[in-house]
């Protein structure tokens, strides 16, 4: 039975590296800014998934502590790359208004 639970949880283990590297060519190939922080994202959820699978593996609980502390960081890096994304995307929008409207004012100036 012990044998049973060490290949499931390898397998385990196996299966989400594989998806961190499908995130990791999402994250590199995304073609928008926000599909690579939703893969950075994930790629920080699979791995403390795989930590937490290690942890049980290895009969380790003091892993299940790093697991937390892994979970916060991952959780504050998204959130301050997702605040910088937001910033620049927000400048971009309001260089665009301004630029709109100083193209709406010479037009209406030559009309006149």
């Amino acid at each position: 039975m012990e044998t049973a639970y060490s290949v499931l949880y390898i397998c385990t283990m196996i299966g989400f590296a594989l998806c961190i590297f499908a995130c990791l060519v999402r994250a590199i190939k995304g073609p928008r800014t926000m599909d690579r922080i939703m893969a950075i994202n994930m790629i920080g959820t699979l791995a403390v998934i795989i930590i937490a699978v290690l942890s049980l593996y290895l009969k380790e609980s003091f892993l299940l502590d790093v697991d937390v502390i892994y979970a916060v960081l991952s959780f504050l890096a998204v959130v301050v790359l997702t605040k910088g994304y937001l910033g620049v995307h927000r400048e971009e929008e309001e260089l665009k208004n301004k630029y709109a409207h100083l193209k709406m004012a010479k037009y209406i100036d030559l009309t006149d």
